[in-house]
């Protein structure tokens, strides 16, 4: 398929799900301690694709937690350590990297949390 002939409705049509990314605060309470609060970065609407479980160095450890990849479209707002919210899961950003071939994306790679 030639550039020309791909459109952002065909990539559109894979962003099926409902993501949302806040970034943990750094703010402090009144006593200097850290806060567990997040600020919200964005909803965004993703596709989905499971990476497996563990690192190849653990030897893929059952007890390692699961891994995602989620396509989006481009977007500068997402860092790697953010805090990632599919449903019921949440995750942690541990990869975030852009393609620019055919329609901008960034794709990130996110583990969930226990």
């Amino acid at each position: 398929m030639s550039r020309s002939n791909f459109t952002g409705h065909e990539f559109s049509g894979l962003l099926r799900e409902r993501i949302s990314i806040a970034r943990p605060s750094s703010q402090r309470d009144a006593i200097g301690s850290a806060t567990n609060q997040s600020v919200p970065i964005g909803e965004f609407w993703a596709s989905a694709e499971p990476l497996g479980t563990g690192l190849e160095a653990l030897g893929n450890s059952r007890s390692a937690l699961p891994r995602w990849r989620f396509t989006l479209r481009q977007t500068d707002a997402i860092r790697v350590g953010d805090h990632l919210a599919w449903g019921d899961r949440k995750m942690v950003v541990g990869s975030v990297s852009a393609d620019h071939r055919f329609i901008p994306k960034t794709i990130l790679k996110a583990e969930e949390k226990r």
